[in-house]
């Protein structure tokens, strides 16, 4: 087996800040201090600003002329159409991935799931999060596309700021939860138009319980 590859300087800077922002340490709409940023992760300031300039590409970060680097912020039509995005192109890997899929994978898929719900029964988001992440990209990965995995990935990180702005809740994620075993079901039987299906409705349930969520703290911050 090939050995890992070490990421660079400006990979590590990357994958720290988008740490920082997807934890909510670096809230949606928060100015970036450059200069407190640089001496916690003990950098330059030629690498910390690739690293912005890479954030910005994906859409995780604003520069604003003489003003500095920003948290991306999103209006709600923004995040409304993230999910439409998400929705369109998670069926296709779907559509892709579930004749590629082995006993084995579903096996994968399974466990994966299993751990998300016992993260949900402690109470743990964190992990539930995580798994849920690692299984989106897993359907990914078995599409088979390299521009849809790449795509989805960079979506998935935009989506997880808008997740954070939402404050998820534990009643949204116990419902996700619950479509596990059809979508297992879909996933053995090796049905993709009852697989694609699932997964759309899965994908609304969360845009519509994120959305009614931000209404509300945007209506709690503005009043």
């Amino acid at each position: 087996m090939n050995a890992p590859r070490h990421l660079t300087l400006r990979e590590r800077i990357y994958e720290e800040i988008v740490r920082l922002i997807v934890s909510g340490e670096l809230p949606s709409g928060v100015s970036i201090d450059e200069k407190e940023l640089t001496e916690r992760l003990q950098v330059s300031r030629t690498p910390f600003r690739e690293a912005i300039g890479t954030l910005a590409k994906e859409g995780l970060i604003e520069i604003k002329p003489y003003r500095g680097f920003f948290v991306r912020s999103f209006t709600p039509k923004e995040i409304d159409d993230l999910y439409e995005l998400r929705k369109t192109l998670e069926c296709f890997a779907v559509e892709l991935a579930v004749p590629q899929m082995s006993d084995r994978h579903i096996a994968g898929f399974e466990r994966i799931l299993d751990e998300a719900v016992a993260a949900l029964r402690r109470g743990d988001m964190a992990t539930y999060g995580i798994r849920d992440k690692e299984f989106h990209e897993t359907i990914a990965e078995l599409s088979g596309s390299a521009p849809l995995v790449e795509t989805l990935a960079r979506l998935a990180l935009q989506i997880q700021i808008c997740r954070s702005i939402a404050n998820e809740s534990r009643d949204l994620a116990e419902r996700a939860a619950e479509e596990r075993d059809q979508i297992l079901q879909a996933f053995r039987s090796r049905d993709i138009t009852r697989a694609k299906t699932l997964m759309h409705a899965h994908i609304s349930d969360v845009q519509q319980a994120v959305m009614a969520r931000f209404q509300k703290e945007k209506r709690r911050f503005d009043g």
